[in-house]
Order: C-alpha cells, then sequence, then structure tokens
C-alpha cells in the first residue's frame, strides 16, 4: 500500500453486498455494474492539498454507501496530468474515482503534450464545494491593501516575482488576471508544489503567492504573512475581516476554486447516479460539514450535468486570460 494511503474498511457491509444488491444503489442493474474489489480515489496532487483531504472525508462515506471499501491514491506530478492520465486510462466500471478541482482545466494551455482530453476524458459525477483563496505577501512587503500593493509593484515594474506551486494553477492564474487588471507586471516562479513555494513565501525569499483563505489567516495572525485581499466577491463567511479583492480596488475580481469528483469516461449512467447520491447524501452529513469547513471548503453539491456545464465555462474562461497576459505553452 502507498504511503498516505487510507483505507476505509467496511467488512460487514462488503458481507451484506455478498448477500444481495450494493448498498445506495437501489437497483439490480447499477449494483452489476460497480466491479469486485477496492475502489480508489486517485488525487492528481500532494498529500495535504485540498482535493486529498476531501477524497479522505468522503472515503468512508462512500464506503458505507456503496459497499466497497475506498483508498485514497496520490499521483502527484506534472500540474496534475501524471494521476488525471491515470484516471483517464482505467476502466470505468466504478473502482476509480478522482478528486480534483478546476484549476487542472487549464492544462492544454501550458502543455503541447496532454495525454487526455481534460473535459472529454472524465465523466463528470458531483460537484463537492468553493474554496476561496487570498493574494498575501511576505511582512517585508510595505503593503497593506490593494492600493498600496499596486503601487508597490508598479514602482519596481516587472522586477517583482511571485511563487506559484506550478504552471495553470488557479495560484498563478489568478495574479496574472490581478496584474491584468490593475496593470502591473510580475514574474512567476513556478514551484513543484505548494509547500516548496510557501516556504520561500515565508522565508522572504519570494515576496508573495495566491494561497487557500483558510490557510494563511493563522499565519497572519502569527506575523508569518500578511493578506491584501481574498479572491472571490463579497466577505467570506468564516472570515468576514478580510476585504475582498474586488472591494479593495481589483475591478470585477471574482474567482474561487471548486472540487468536484469524476470518474474515467464511459461510466454506466446508474453507476454515476449513484456515486452523485452517495456523495450528496455524505455532503448533507454534520460531520462532513465541519470537516470541510475547516479545509476552507464550502458546500456546493450538485449533478453531474451542472458540473460539466461548469468545467466547460471554466475552460473557456482561463482560454481568454491566458491569450491577454500571453502566456505560453511549453
Amino acid at each position: 500500500m502507498k504511503q498516505y494511503e487510507y483505507c476505509a474498511r467496511r467488512r460487514h457491509l462488503l458481507q451484506a453486498a455478498a448477500a444481495g444488491p450494493l448498498l445506495g444503489f437501489g437497483a439490480a442493474g447499477a449494483a452489476q455494474t460497480l466491479a469486485p474489489g477496492i475502489a480508489k480515489f486517485i488525487i492528481p496532487f500532494t498529500p495535504g492539498t485540498t482535493p486529498d483531504a476531501i477524497a479522505r472525508v468522503l472515503a468512508p462515506h462512500l464506503s458505507a454507501k456503496l459497499g466497497r471499501d475506498f483508498v485514497v491514491d496520490n499521483r502527484a506530478g506534472a500540474s496534475g496530468i501524471i494521476g488525471m492520465d491515470a484516471v483517464a486510462k482505467a476502466e470505468p466500471n466504478g473502482l476509480t474515482a478522482m478528486v480534483t478541482t478546476n484549476t487542472t482545466l487549464t492544462l492544454p494551455y501550458f502543455y503541447k503534450k496532454v495525454p487526455f482530453d481534460v473535459i472529454d476524458s472524465f465523466e463528470p459525477i458531483a460537484l463537492v464545494g468553493a474554496i476561496n483563496f487570498a493574494l498575501v505577501v511576505h511582512p517585508s512587503v510595505p503593503a497593506k491593501n490593494v492600493k498600496e500593493w499596486v503601487a508597490y509593484v508598479k514602482s519596481q515594474q516587472g522586477k517583482v516575482d511571485y511563487a506559484s506551486p506550478g504552471r495553470g494553477t488557479l495560484h498563478s492564474l489568478a495574479l496574472e488576471k490581478i496584474a491584468i487588471a490593475t496593470g502591473v507586471q510580475l514574474n512567476h516562479i513556478p514551484y513543484k508544489g505548494t509547500a516548496g513555494a510557501m516556504a520561500d513565501l515565508m522565508g522572504g525569499h519570494v515576496p508573495m503567492m495566491i494561497l487557500p483563505l483558510n490557510m494563511v489567516v493563522p499565519l497572519e495572525a502569527e506575523g508569518k504573512l500578511r493578506i491584501i485581499g481574498s479572491t472571490r466577491a463579497g466577505r467570506d463567511s468564516l472570515h468576514p475581516h478580510v476585504v475582498p479583492l474586488q472591494e479593495g480596488g481589483v475591478p470585477d475580481f471574482d474567482e474561487s476554486a471548486w472540487a468536484a469528483v469524476w470518474g474515467p469516461k464511459g461510466m454506466d449512467p446508474q453507476l454515476v447516479a449513484a456515486y452523485n447520491r452517495a456523495i450528496n447524501e455524505a455532503l448533507t452529513d454534520e460531520g462532513v460539514k465541519k470537516s470541510m469547513l475547516s479545509q476552507g471548503v464550502v458546500l456546493t453539491p450538485g449533478s453531474p450535468e451542472t458540473l460539466r456545464k461548469m468545467a466547460v465555462a471554466e475552460y473557456e474562461k482561463w482560454g481568454r486570460v491566458v491569450r491577454e497576459a500571453n502566456l505560453q505553452a511549453e
């Protein structure tokens, strides 16, 4: 078993599954499409990321509802391409699903060789929730709000760096969109994951970054970082004291990440419906709600059809940003 894997054991449910229809399906036809064996959530990011945390919260609930053990399998690398490729190539038998965010929809804009279609190679299953982010700076940066931040960057136009976990991430694209809206020039320093970027940010080696809001609020309280503003328009329900960037002076800025569950293309519609129902039911559980909120995830359950429409709109939106910022694939 891989390091960090989490297996939600439910032996009594497996015994029940062997004796009759699987729990949560409600139809023998759907039950027959889910192959025997252990199911897995493939996460195309490192442990400790939001998709990883979501999968670990959902795993025991899906195990209880679908009658299969669920393992969380982290396959990070190439901004998500490695893990997503594994899902795209998996059998659509219900034993493989993926938790990811809308940032993976931008991969074709940044990599010339993506071995799958970021939308059509996958089966949309369920929306999970939205995550608010924030623009943060090292305390040495002489800026406490948007106006001061813009003045600081313009005073060193083209010489200010920012960190991100990689090309095509929301962390990077949101800052590119902020730069377009405010007329500033920034240099992107991509890292291989969030941990290294954050370490250099807090060490003062890079001055700024976009990070999940719930992650940086306690760091600001400790004096390790300073929040310039949150990325989503409107005050955050968990951290209402944080001023949104739009309110602070970035015109029409409203961005957040959203997490969703996908499967390999070709999953039986009844199986997709069963997964969707099980996930949406899990999101009503008070323990799940509490765990998700602790990760900064505001639950927004939805249908597979809604997820697909959102994905298409997101792909097109960031395409416009990439073209306007003149970002190139590699």
